[in-house]
């Protein structure tokens, strides 16, 4: 893994981390939790640095972009804090955007240098 990819995988864990305490500060633990569920079941996979976690993870988080705004507009009261979550989760799907996208350069480069013979015995 090159220091690019490293570094777009550590700033996903760090957003996704971030997200999921802070749902539960903001719905309180059990409510926090379930809606946090979903991120904290792709921990263990983005832990491992797997790109096909890292690919599903970010499909997901469009819901949560989508729910954060949603929430901000309803509740105006809470506008400026469902918008701050919506930016933590944006950040966290560009970084494992580009982590899958690095990592799928690094596999490519890899491939071409041990040539197909190498890369099919995997």
């Amino acid at each position: 893994m090159t220091r690019l990819s490293r570094i777009a995988l550590v700033a996903a864990l760090i957003t996704q981390v971030v997200l999921i305490a802070a749902l539960m500060r903001w719905s309180g633990v059990v409510a926090g939790m379930l809606l946090s569920l979903p991120l904290l079941a792709t921990l263990p996979g983005l832990i491992r640095a797997r790109t096909y976690t890292a690919g599903w993870a970010s499909m997901l988080l469009v819901f949560y972009v989508a729910a954060l705004l949603a929430e901000g507009v309803a509740m105006p009261q809470r506008k400026s804090f469902a918008q701050g979550l919506s930016v933590v989760a944006m950040l966290d799907f560009v970084s494992l955007v580009l982590f899958v996208r690095l990592a799928a350069r690094e596999r490519a480069a890899l491939a071409s240098r041990t040539g197909p013979s190498a890369d099919a015995a995997h």
